[in-house]
């Protein structure tokens, strides 16, 4: 096994390529998050985005690490706070040790936080295992819904009885999938912003590379990954936003918000079950919540998947030290 690192912009279109057919020819790595063109808009804004291009002895690819460098040796995920998966994007029957993996990019740890699971060369270095609710729309609308009832019965009713209170007492209310409304997406950067700072959460958007990565990932529109801006109007008013990536058969939820001077009304789960249902009318099959048992997700949730917290360590040089 070869590896030869570089940053995303440096990789030619017939190594993106390969990238993007191990991605189809897998279930697993389906996620938005494990596309290049995720690992571009990283890299687009941060100096520390790199590339560990597994090569066979023809030097033909046969896998891509993306990851961080961190300090040097150590490293991290792509776009590490913000990026919902993580995983060695490999052909087909293709497996790496992950030390020889880690060592081959030239480092000593590589953290992770969201690390497919399913990838059992990595199960010794896993610290805790986290779920990630999601919603199944492999049957279509109907059946879903169904599903919700049987776990939630008041859910469905709950929502519904305050859409048409929110309709009653504020304006008709409205759910627009993309929207056209350039500054919707600043809108969403400052509630959020807010309700970070008032929970006592660090600010994401804070951080300018976050901010940037978010612009670009709006802008782009690939086979594996759309950067997705929908909202939930009541009236004249913006009471709901939600900015997520759209891959071939999925739908990540990723930066939820809304206005709380509405919060009576659960415009956030509106806008949820608004964009499920629309999500079931576009071919997608999934709508992944992400990690954390959040109550609102495990109301309206189907099903989960596990994603795994650790770091790769290199015990030779660890002891050294």
């Amino acid at each position: 096994m070869q590896v030869r690192v570089v940053r995303p912009g440096e990789l030619g279109d017939t190594e993106l390529e390969s990238w993007r057919a191990f991605q189809r020819d897998d279930p697993t790595l389906a996620s938005p998050f494990l596309t290049p063109e995720f690992a571009l808009a990283v890299d687009g804004a941060r100096d520390d985005t790199r590339t560990g291009v597994v090569e066979d002895d023809a030097g033909i690819p046969i896998a891509f690490f993306p990851f961080s460098t961190e300090d040097g040796s150590t490293g991290g995920p792509v776009g590490a706070s913000i990026c919902d998966a993580q995983a060695l994007i490999a052909r087909a029957g293709v497996e790496c040790d992950p030390l020889v993996l880690v060592r081959g990019v030239g480092l000593d740890v590589w953290n992770f936080d969201h690390l497919v699971a399913t990838q059992t060369a990595f199960e010794p270095f896993h610290r805790a295992l986290h779920r990630a609710p999601t919603v199944s729309l492999a049957d279509g609308l109907d059946a879903y819904l169904a599903r919700v009832r049987e776990n939630s019965k008041d859910v469905l009713p709950q929502v519904a009885r305050r859409r048409r209170k929110l309709a009653r007492e504020v304006g008709d209310v409205a759910f627009e999938w993309e929207t056209a409304d350039r500054d919707a997406l600043d809108t969403l950067f400052d509630w959020k912003s807010t309700q970070y700072r008032e929970t006592g959460v660090w600010d994401r958007f804070d951080q300018p590379w976050i901010v940037d990565v978010v612009r670009t990932l709006a802008c782009t529109a690939a086979d594996g990954v759309t950067g997705l801006l929908s909202t939930l109007r009541a009236g004249d008013h913006l009471v709901a936003l939600h900015f997520g990536l759209v891959g071939r058969d999925r739908l990540s939820w990723w930066f939820p918000v809304y206005n709380p001077e509405f919060s009576r009304y659960s415009p956030g789960l509106i806008l949820l079950l608004d964009l499920v249902a629309e999500a079931a009318t576009r071919d997608v099959t999934l709508v992944d919540l992400g990690r954390g048992e959040h109550h609102y997700k495990l109301r309206v949730a189907t099903g989960s998947y596990l994603v795994a917290e650790g770091a790769v360590r290199d015990p030779e040089v660890l002891s050294a030290t």
